[in-house]
C-alpha cells in the first residue's frame, strides 16, 4: 500500500520523487519530484498507481566486529 512520502520511481521516465498526494481513491497519484540543477523548484506529475514503482532507501550497514564495546 502507497502512502505520502513514500519514495517511488515512475517506470516510463525513470524519474525518483515522492509521493505528495493520493487521489481517484488511490488510483492516481500527484508525485513530487525534487529540484534539480536547471530549476529551483519541484515539479509534479500525475500518474496511474500502476505507473510507478516503490524505491527504498538503501542502508548501508557496517559490519559488526562481534566484540562487545564494553
Amino acid at each position: 500500500m502507497l502512502k505520502a512520502n513514500d519514495k517511488v520511481k515512475i517506470i516510463k521516465t525513470g524519474e525518483v520523487g515522492y509521493i505528495d498526494r493520493i487521489l481517484d481513491n488511490g488510483e492516481r497519484l500527484m508525485v513530487r519530484i525534487p529540484a534539480s540543477d536547471d530549476w529551483a523548484f519541484p515539479h509534479h506529475i500525475y500518474v496511474d498507481k500502476d505507473n510507478v514503482h516503490r524505491v527504498g532507501d538503501s542502508v548501508k550497514r557496517k559490519k559488526h566486529s562481534g566484540n562487545a564495546p564494553f
